[in-house]
C-alpha cells in the first residue's frame, strides 16, 4: 500500500478561514454522537464557534463510519505527513503554504485500512469513505466518513 499523505481541506468557507496550528489555532470544545455526529471548535478569541455536524444519512444507520481521538502528542507521526504536504505543493508548482492547515483529507489512510481489516464488510456497504483529521490546539481527531460535514459558525455574544 502507497504510504498516507494528507491533502488540504478547507472546510469552512468564509474570509478568516486559514486556522493555523500555531498562529490561530483552534480550540476543541465537545463532541456530540447521538443521531448525527458533531464537533465543536472555537477560535483562539472565543469569538466564534465552528460546529461540524455529520448528519446520519436516512439509508445508514450511523452518521459517520467510525471516529478516533487523540492528545497531540500521542501521534508522532504527524509532523512527519504535514511535512511532507510541503514538499509535495512545492514539486507539484504550487505556492507555498503561509498557514499551517488545520484540516486535512487522508489519502492512503492506515486509519481506514486498519478499519476495513475488522470490518471488511465496510468496502462494499461504504465504498466512498474519507478520512477527515482535525488538528486542534490539544486534540487530533479522525473521522471516517463517506460524506463532509456540514459547518456553522456562531459568533458568540
Amino acid at each position: 500500500m502507497e504510504s498516507e499523505k494528507l491533502l488540504v481541506w478547507e472546510p469552512i468557507h468564509e474570509a478568516d478561514n486559514q486556522f493555523s496550528r500555531f498562529n490561530n489555532e483552534l480550540l476543541f470544545v465537545e463532541m456530540h454522537y447521538q443521531k448525527d455526529f458533531t464537533l465543536v471548535f472555537e477560535d483562539a478569541n472565543h469569538t466564534k464557534k465552528y460546529i461540524f455536524t455529520y448528519k446520519q444519512p436516512e439509508s445508514r444507520p450511523n452518521a459517520v463510519i467510525t471516529f478516533r481521538l487523540f492528545d497531540e502528542t500521542a501521534r508522532p507521526d504527524i509532523e512527519n505527513l504535514i511535512s511532507r504536504v510541503g514538499k509535495q505543493r512545492e514539486e507539484d508548482g504550487l505556492d507555498k503554504l503561509t498557514y499551517e492547515p488545520t484540516f486535512y483529507k487522508v489519502l492512503n489512510s492506515s486509519f481506514l485500512s486498519w478499519y476495513d481489516n475488522i470490518f471488511p464488510a465496510r468496502v462494499q456497504l461504504q465504498p466512498m469513505a474519507e478520512h477527515h483529521l482535525y488538528i486542534s490546539s490539544d486534540y487530533i481527531i479522525d473521522v471516517l466518513s463517506e460524506h463532509d460535514p456540514f459547518v456553522k459558525v456562531d459568533v458568540q455574544t
